[in-house]
């Protein structure tokens, strides 16, 4: 027993080469991204003197402001002759993008846009026309067929979009002015306006005339009136029955009897319709009782009479 005990205690414990081995690989990952990102520092470190290079090469006579704004308004000028294109296959290449959109017009560029830290593209790209009347051409294509992918095309977000982004050549018409809108938003005024505004002026008046409770001429039941219309039968005779004052929704309604049948007609005041409303013969002192117009409605010989102006 003191031999197998002996030679238990003599051997290593598992558990340590395992958190050796677990602490190795984490210290050799950490030395290649050590590594990866020295590398992108170097890479950095040489475009920006590249960039210096080709600046100092160019030989601005302007300072900073200058070619700050000369690079704000290049890139305008590209954001209006450019496309934003959606939902590009990840393994799609500028030629295959370029070749897609090439019917539209002469491209001068495309651009797929990835990630700055795996370099794997992002699923959109934007691509560059010569001309800005190409984007209209290249924005048709929206929801095409792109390497198995319905494909969105737009304009690009940083540029202004016009009003009607349809066609430029679209006629506008101008917004219709309303007096006194700000009582009409917060509901004031509101039947008023309708008034004055559906009615045409010719009609106005006739509610006025006819239908106002305050107008002499106002139209009266028991009344022989006769109304000139747009289409057969241009007139009709008859007694008014009834009458509905509602503004622009004004009506009355006459009967007469027309080949021994009682004929009644409802005409309404804004009709186009109607062309003109004349009263043949006011009620006997001015007013007459429903009973009595209800009994010449059952009296077919005093209607016809009545209304034939006998």
């Amino acid at each position: 027993m003191a031999d197998v005990e002996a030679t238990q205690s003599s051997l290593p414990p598992a558990s340590d080469t395992i958190i050796d081995d677990g602490e190795e690989a984490e210290t050799k990952e950490i030395m290649l991204m050590k590594q990866r990102v020295e590398e992108m520092e170097r890479e950095a470190k040489k475009l920006r003197e590249l960039q210096a290079a080709a600046e100092q090469a160019n030989g601005s006579s302007g300072g900073e402001t200058d070619v700050a704004n000369d690079q704000g308004e290049d890139r305008t000028a590209a954001d209006g002759r450019s496309v934003y294109v959606g939902n590009v296959d990840y393994g799609a290449t500028p030629e295959e993008i370029q070749g897609h959109f090439q019917a539209c017009g002469v491209i001068n560029r495309v651009t797929i846009l990835c990630d700055k830290f795996t370099g794997h593209p992002k699923g959109y790209a934007y691509v560059e026309f010569a001309e800005p009347d190409h984007i209209d051409a290249a924005v048709a294509l929206d929801n095409s067929l792109f390497r198995g992918r319905l494909i969105k095309v737009g304009y690009p977000f940083s540029s202004s979009s016009a009003i009607y982004p349809f066609s430029k050549t679209a006629l506008i018409p101008p917004p219709t002015h309303i007096e006194n809108a700000k009582a009409l938003r917060v509901g004031k005024g509101l039947i008023q306006h309708l008034r004055e505004t559906l009615p045409p002026p010719n009609k106005q008046a006739m509610i006025r005339k006819f239908f106002s409770r305050r107008s002499p001429d106002c139209l009266l039941p028991g009344s022989i009136v006769t109304v000139t219309l747009e289409h057969a039968p241009n007139t009709f005779t008859g007694v008014l029955l009834g009458i509905r004052r509602r503004g622009p929704d004004s009506s009355f309604v006459l009967r007469n009897i027309v080949q021994r049948t009682g004929v009644e007609m409802q005409f309404f005041a804004t009709s186009p319709h109607l062309k003109e409303i004349k009263v043949v013969k006011r009620p006997p002192k001015g007013r007459m009782r429903k009973a009595k117009l209800y009994y010449l409605r059952d009296s077919p010989e005093k209607m016809s009479t009545i209304a034939g102006s006998r």
